[in-house]
């Protein structure tokens, strides 16, 4: 039945997702599992979401409010907008399938960086356009020159990932402002934020605060990692009411439950406890870059939750190791297959990850 589906699809190679740790239980007998791989926030959500999970009289036989009304009028008070500006998604996954779907056809055009999140290029794929998925500098960082190079008379969408899954790098406020003033009115910019709130270097800036640059805007946020709801699906995309608009025409009903709506209003509603583990990943990040450094590492700057290290041997076997000693992390494809994705821990979780590389770097496992 291998031609059941599509040629297209047949094409596509499935969006490998991090291993779950009863997985690896299950597999190899391991009891004492750390899981670095996914970009989870190790502190989990604030205590207010489940207080409001308990608090709430959940009717599990009835559907979810389809807009989602309370969420998305927290989410425009929070963001200062009409919350006709605001679409959910069942995670940002949904949100970039659902554009490709609603704002390009069949033979239309899409740019994106490689590497980037690689639903950029299934999603493109699925809808059958064409793409380029223009290299980035060193295989590490954006180059705004390099994307409106890439951009044609039939390019309708352009995404960029800042920061960078799973590079790291990102887009500074001034190249960002240049690359949406100077993209074509027709094609629609996706800012991909799924890790802004990690990022602190001084000339980063949150597209939020370019909306007046640009109408052909979409700004994807999610709570499935600073807000540590990743297990309830939330995102959503931010745009104006006319993009909106399109994209309820196609978006599937019911598609956040009203579990994942109870609790990423909570969340939102907690900013301090966002604050504080935020602080907490950020400092944490810097002393598990520094650790790899001092170990004769390289390691790419990061403002996500997570650290890209390159371990000088194929990424991979490395992976498999790590795995016995029960550390999952990522190993990464081309053009990064020496380099592996990290994301940052508990502090005793990322002791145990650097006690474990060190191991399996010498070739000596316990």
């Amino acid at each position: 039945m291998s031609d059941l589906a599509a040629p297209h699809i047949l094409a596509l190679t499935a969006y490998e997702p991090g291993k779950p740790e009863d997985e690896l239980r299950r597999e190899l007998g391991i009891d004492d599992v750390v899981k670095l791989a996914s970009n989870e926030n190790p502190y989990g959500p604030s205590p207010k979401v489940v207080e409001a999970l308990r608090a709430s009289s959940l009717q599990l036989e009835r559907y979810p409010d389809p807009r989602g009304y309370e969420l998305r009028e927290a989410l425009a008070a929070h963001h200062g907008v009409p919350s006709e500006q605001l679409c959910l998604g069942n995670g940002s996954n949904e949100l970039i399938d659902l554009i490709c779907r609603v704002f390009a056809s069949r033979g239309d055009h899409a740019v994106f960086g490689h590497p980037s999140f690689p639903c950029y290029r299934i999603g493109s794929v699925a809808q059958e356009l064409r793409f380029t998925a223009v290299p980035l500098r060193d295989d590490l960082h954006w180059n705004v020159d390099d994307l409106l190079d890439a951009v044609t008379p039939e390019t309708k969408l352009l995404f960029v990932s800042n920061p960078n899954n799973p590079t790291g790098g990102y887009v500074t406020k001034r190249e960002l402002e240049r690359l949406l003033r100077s993209l074509p009115d027709r094609v629609l910019a996706v800012i991909d934020e799924a890790y802004v709130e990690y990022a602190d270097a001084e000339d980063f800036a949150p597209a939020t605060e370019l909306r007046h640059m640009r109408e052909r805007l979409a700004i994807l946020r999610t709570f499935s990692k600073a807000y540590g709801l990743a297990a309830l699906r939330v995102g959503y995309v931010l745009g104006t009411k006319e993009l909106v608009f399109d994209l309820n025409r196609l978006r599937a009903p019911f598609n956040v439950g009203t579990l994942g709506q109870v609790a990423a209003k909570a969340a939102l509603g907690d900013q301090p406890h966002l604050r504080t583990s935020v602080e907490a990943t950020v400092r944490d990040r810097r002393k598990l870059a520094e650790s790899l450094d001092a170990a004769g590492l390289r390691v790419a700057p990061s403002q996500g939750n997570f650290v890209l290290v390159d371990v000088e041997k194929p990424g991979r076997a490395v992976y498999e190791d790590l795995l016995r000693e029960g550390v999952i992390v990522r190993a990464m494809g081309p053009p990064l297959q020496s380099w592996i994705r990290v994301t940052v821990g508990k502090p005793e979780e990322n002791e145990r990850f650097l006690h474990s590389l060190e191991r399996v770097l010498k070739g000596s496992r316990v």
